[in-house]
């Protein structure tokens, strides 16, 4: 696995190369995936209807909808355009074509995208700036403010009963509306956003100690088993595949 990010921008490539990684069900926070399968094939399962994608077969994951993958040849090849919706609002649809090829310009390259798959990715893109003018979710009040606040301090110990009664509801009914809605218990969702967070602390040069102390894991072989399950690969691998595009 490799990811080529820029910061800058908002923007990220994830490349897997003949990989066999099955991705359980999870969502994207403020982030439009837009997935292109280079060779293999995979099942996609998202609002549970299930989607068999082979070679050159391409699908977009809006903010929030909880979606799952797993191969069904024995390797798969992916690159992912994650784009983030401070991206999509600070950019025209022009500046952000424009900004997408330069930033792929990288990945040619380096021998992952060819210019068949960018144009792809960039018919893509016009598709996400409509989805994101016109987002197709929405929340409860109580939901809402749940999530938000589960977001803000991934790192937090929130118990049910506290949130429970922050927000005047029972603990029973908070886990029933929350996983109807969002797809997602809330400690799942708790879990996934320290995870998210602890990509970013890493990216700025925390160590992998420091970020599982700070992520509120008890201990960092906690930390690595969770981080291994929702990215792939383990915060050291992380580490090591990031590559910066200017």
């Amino acid at each position: 696995m490799k990811y080529y990010k820029c910061d800058k921008h908002k923007i990220e490539f994830a490349f897997l190369d003949n990989s066999c990684l099955s991705f359980d069900n999870h969502n994207h926070i403020s982030i439009y995936a837009v997935g292109l399968i280079l060779a293999g094939s995979v099942v996609l399962k998202k609002k549970n209807v299930k989607y068999a994608l082979t070679r050159d077969d391409l699908f977009i994951i809006p903010p929030y909808m909880v979606h799952s993958l797993v191969p069904c040849s024995d390797q798969y090849s992916i690159v992912t355009l994650c784009i983030g919706t401070e991206f999509l609002a600070t950019n025209t649809l022009q500046d952000g074509n424009a900004l997408f090829s330069g930033l792929a310009d990288r990945l040619i390259c380096d021998g992952v995208l060819d210019h068949l798959h960018v144009d792809a990715f960039s018919a893509a893109l016009e598709l996400v700036y409509g989805m994101y003018r016109q987002p197709d979710y929405d929340y409860s009040g109580i939901i809402s403010e749940t999530k938000n606040f589960i977001e803000a301090q991934p790192e937090d110990t929130i118990t049910l009963d506290a949130l429970s009664q922050k927000i005047f509801v029972s603990k029973y009914y908070l886990i029933r509306e929350f996983k109807k809605i969002i797809g997602l218990s809330p400690h799942r969702f708790q879990i996934q956003n320290r995870i998210r967070k602890a990509q970013r602390l890493l990216q700025n040069g925390s160590t992998v100690t420091q970020t599982a102390l700070a992520m509120g894991f008890y201990d960092q072989s906690h930390f690595i088993k969770y981080f291994k399950k929702i990215v792939g690969i383990t915060p050291t691998e992380y580490i090591d595949s990031l590559e910066v595009l200017d």
